[in-house]
């Protein structure tokens, strides 16, 4: 073998200094879950000996240096020292002269047994039309064979399996206890019970109520920062609402959606606890305040979530056989842990907010945590399948569980909480764009049915390209929902 890359070094452990890139190498470089198995890139180079193997690179790093002597101890180890031998180019990232030279002269010597040339003859490069095994080299202009991406879409078409629709209450637990446990096992999840360990870091006064920006433990080293908007002169018990957003606290947390003196309304957050409730807005792990702080690894356009920070951080969780999206659903479920902690708020009414990547999470936690009495998921993924069904789509690998498909999907997940309140407000396809209502309807049609059988339609909610999705008053009136169609009091 002869293995032409710069990347021959060991992944574990990391070592990142602040600012510097992190990104993740090509997808096809990434084994999971393979560090469980103590499988590092290193080992993979090993299990070749006692083959001939030549490793070379473009230019030699401190890390290829440490890779290139272990693979070299272990040769000794296996009594062929002179089967392993590594070469730098010291050229850019390419197969350059040197490298073409060291590959023909590593093969002749274990091929033919002899040396290769010592120089390189002249030669015509190969026009690239000369591989082509189609007549314009594509498979899906000629239609002809089969490509990933219609291998993937004639899967997907049976997936995930058909359920019957559950008709009475002990189908419906069943159904949503067995959905329950296969997300536990699709994300990872398990169930925190340390102390949560608040601290108040600083408290902020705003006109009418005041904002306490705490931290607390998700699990041992994770702080979850949280701001906590108090109204003034309002009686407890308050009603709670939790705000998870895939964008920062700073950014949700403006007073104003504009500048104060612009005339433009009140933000959603200021406007709820104005009207007497108790808002919790958190960042979970990796998002706003806890985002890594490091640069970009490629600059890289509409495909800059291939190797942006996320995805890295969501590849090395699977290298783990981890999940980031499950750790930030723990994150969620702590959340309300810290909110029912709060002495003021109301254990029976906790509302929650998802907005983005933020709805994701919150749906999960939602099917698994039965404390969230009602949830509202903003510009949130309509569903895997969605994904399924494209060769594009803009979205990174932290949205991702690895299998979900043959098992569920997203509506099959909302269908768990059928028991509670749920609106999907301008649900968003693969290019993170609003679905039309006819696809937002049909994707969802098996929950509401679920919902239907339970006899409460009025629970589930879903409205496609939604105008008013940042208003409070949309938030407030979705929660009264059910209740006002169902001629109860409306609450707060």
């Amino acid at each position: 073998s002869a293995i032409i890359e710069g990347g021959t070094a060991n992944r574990w452990p990391i070592h990142l200094a602040p600012w510097e890139p992190f990104g993740p190498a090509d997808v096809e470089q990434n084994v999971f879950p393979s560090a469980i198995y103590g499988i590092d890139n290193v080992d993979l180079h090993i299990a070749i000996g006692p083959r001939p193997l030549l490793v070379a690179t473009e230019g030699p790093t401190p890390a290829w240096d440490n890779a290139v002597e272990a693979i070299r101890d272990r040769y000794h180890l296996l009594a062929a020292p002179d089967k392993f031998n590594a070469v730098s180019a010291d050229d850019p990232h390419s197969w350059t002269m040197k490298l073409r030279l060291a590959t023909t002269d590593w093969f002749s010597r274990w091929f033919y047994d002899h040396a290769g040339p010592a120089t390189e003859p002249p030669f015509a490069l190969e026009p690239a039309e000369a591989l082509y095994c189609t007549p314009n080299g594509s498979l899906r202009y000629s239609h002809t064979g089969q490509t990933i991406f219609s291998l993937i879409l004639n899967k997907q078409a049976s997936l995930p399996p058909a359920r019957p629709v559950p008709q009475t209450p002990q189908e419906r637990q069943a159904m949503s206890e067995e959905i329950r446990e296969k997300v536990r096992t699709l994300l990872r999840y398990e169930k925190s019970d340390q102390a949560l360990g608040p601290r108040l870091t600083v408290t902020t006064p705003r006109k009418g109520y005041k904002i306490e920006k705490v931290q607390f433990l998700s699990e041992p080293g994770i702080y979850i920062p949280a701001w906590v908007y108090i109204p003034e002169n309002a009686a407890p018990p308050l009603t709670p609402i939790l705000h998870v957003s895939d964008e920062s606290l700073e950014d949700e947390g403006m007073e104003f959606e504009g500048e104060e003196d612009s005339g433009q309304p009140h933000s959603a957050i200021d406007e709820m606890v104005r009207k007497g409730n108790l808002v919790v807005a958190v960042d979970v792990r990796g998002i706003g305040s806890t985002r890594p702080a490091h640069g970009k690894l490629y600059e890289g356009g509409e495909f800059g979530q291939l190797f942006d920070t996320e995805t890295a951080l969501a590849y090395l969780a699977w290298y783990m056989n981890d999940s980031l999206l499950g750790k930030r659903v723990m994150d969620v479920v702590r959340s309300v842990d810290y909110v029912f902690s709060r002495p003021e708020a109301d254990s029976q009414r906790l509302r929650v907010i998802g907005k983005g990547m933020g709805g994701l999470w919150c749906l999960y936690a939602a099917a698994l945590d039965s404390r969230i009495r009602s949830l509202i998921s903003v510009r949130s993924l309509l569903s895997y399948r969605t994904l399924g069904q494209t060769d594009r789509y803009t979205y990174g690998a932290n949205v991702f569980v690895p299998e979900i498909l043959l098992s569920l999907d997203l509506p099959e997940v909302a269908a768990a909480i059928s028991t509670r309140p749920l609106a999907l407000l301008s649900p968003v396809g693969a290019m993170q764009q609003p679905v039309e209502e006819y696809t937002a309807e049909e994707t969802y049609q098996w929950t509401r049915s679920v919902y239907l059988a339970a006899g409460i339609p009025n629970h589930f909610y879903i409205k496609a390209s939604s105008s008013d999705l940042e208003t409070a008053t949309t938030y407030l009136n979705l929660f009264d929902y059910p209740e006002r169609i169902a001629g109860g009091h409306r609450g707060r």
